[in-house]
């Protein structure tokens, strides 16, 4: 047996915030009106988020470790709302997301939340932080269309989350809610 085989395996892990019950009804209504849909909508309602950070092998030691600088934060609750729908092009097909206004709030918990994961030793992206909520999956027959009005929640909490793409039908393990205080 190797030693790889010995250790536990890498996790893909993210930090998002999941919108409430409301908005997520409403960010469902705003889909429901574009054409082109495909039978089977994902993400389903309960997995829509705005992902903070994400990475794809996060060791044991470096989930500990992220969990406990998670657990030194602190931010005062604020408001985040989705502005507009967009279309992007992504190796696995198109997604359709809603852009998140890029608040001062939104960017400073971004940062403080990017600089714990590097507490724990994991790599900033290093990509451009753009705000956004991925609305639908495999989206290229998709017409989406503006938004009426912002779709708005109070941001509470951040999620650390397990992405766990072996389970059938994959899932999200929810390792950890991290509050505003």
């Amino acid at each position: 047996m190797s030693v790889s085989e010995l250790l536990p395996p890498k996790r893909r892990l993210f930090t998002a915030l999941f919108p409430s019950t409301r908005a997520c009804a409403a960010i469902d209504a705003q889909r429901q009106r574009w054409a082109g849909l495909p039978r089977r909508l994902r993400p389903t309602r309960e997995r829509m988020h705005l992902t903070l950070q994400f990475h794809d092998r996060v060791s044991a030691e470096q989930e500990q470790a992220w969990c406990a600088a998670l657990a030194r934060l602190r931010f005062a609750p604020f408001e985040i709302a989705l502005v507009r729908a967009e279309l992007w092009r992504a190796p696995r097909g198109s997604i359709a997301v809603l852009r998140a206004d890029p608040s001062a709030e939104l960017m400073a918990l971004h940062e403080q939340t990017e600089g714990l994961a590097a507490q724990a030793g994991l790599l900033p992206e290093r990509r451009p932080y753009k705000p956004h909520l991925t609305v639908l999956r495999q989206a290229e027959r998709v017409t989406p269309q503006p938004l009426a009005a912002p779709i708005r929640w109070q941001v509470q909490e951040v999620a650390l989350v397990w992405s766990d793409l072996q389970s059938q039908p994959p899932r999200y393990e929810l390792l950890g809610r991290f509050g505003a205080g």
